[in-house]
């Protein structure tokens, strides 16, 4: 008897602390759904991401794909490369913002007094109609010359992104904050380093010419050579028929 009575208060013990676990597992855990921003990540020599004059949360950018068909991994500008405080703008772009002068070589001077960007803007779904609208109106909000004047604007097939130059330095912010906009990317400038051909080596023994590489005791022995390749887009307007001129194809001569 004794058993059983001790046995019925260890059942209701247990039971209870077990509705109160449930109870705070259930509030933890919808916190954390509910949380889309959180504080900010500081880095030593990266100057912090501005909203006016406080410094901007920093959005947690998960769980925003539901239904919305994609192209690309869900999640995946979780582990983008150029943004250390994780923040979804670019490092290059926030010190752009702390003022340092645009390198885009298609920058015009915008209405803001200052050198325009090249920028891509990935999107957590493939943007649709809606979300080529927002931009276009945000981007003229602040000056953004336009198609018309020669900017650059295309939307990506095989990416989740919008590629657009000539945007003024005054619109990253207002982009930044647009629905479905995960990450601001600074379009890679590449820029020429052996533009002008360079000497001969002479790395094979000549009877022509003396003081070659293997006469130098450079016989490339224990050394890795790695190739490091960009690679093409594929998508590019100059590349549609291989003729290198940037128009529509030529149907007629696809090569």
């Amino acid at each position: 008897m004794q058993r059983t009575a001790l046995f019925i208060v260890l059942l209701f013990f247990f039971s209870s602390m077990s509705a109160f676990n449930v109870n705070a597992t259930s509030e933890d855990l919808s916190d954390v759904i509910e949380k889309t921003h959180t504080d900010p990540i500081l880095i030593d020599g990266l100057p912090p991401l501005m909203c006016g004059e406080e410094l901007c949360e920093r959005p947690t950018r998960v769980n925003l794909r539901t239904s919305q068909p994609a192209s690309e991994a869900n999640e995946w500008w979780l582990s983008y490369g150029p943004d250390l405080d994780w923040n979804g703008m670019d490092d290059r772009l926030q010190r752009v913002l702390a003022g340092q002068e645009s390198i885009s070589p298609t920058a015009i001077i915008g209405e803001d007094g200052r050198k325009t960007v090249a920028i891509i803007v990935d999107y957590a779904w493939h943007p649709t109609e809606l979300e080529v609208d927002e931009l276009k109106h945000t981007l003229e909000q602040h000056s953004w010359v336009g198609e018309q004047g020669d900017a650059w604007f295309q939307i990506m097939d095989s990416i989740d992104s919008i590629v657009v130059d000539k945007v003024p330095v005054s619109a990253l912010m207002d982009i930044y904050h647009l629905e479905g906009v995960v990450v601001i990317e600074m379009q890679n400038v590449m820029v020429p380093f052996n533009d002008v051909a360079s000497r001969a080596t002479r790395s094979l023994p000549s009877d022509v010419y003396s003081a070659s590489a293997y006469e130098r005791d450079y016989t490339g022995d224990g050394v890795v050579i790695a190739i490091l390749d960009t690679g093409v887009d594929n998508e590019h307007r100059s590349l549609n028929d291989f003729d290198d001129i940037d128009d529509d194809p030529d149907v007629d001569n696809p090569t």
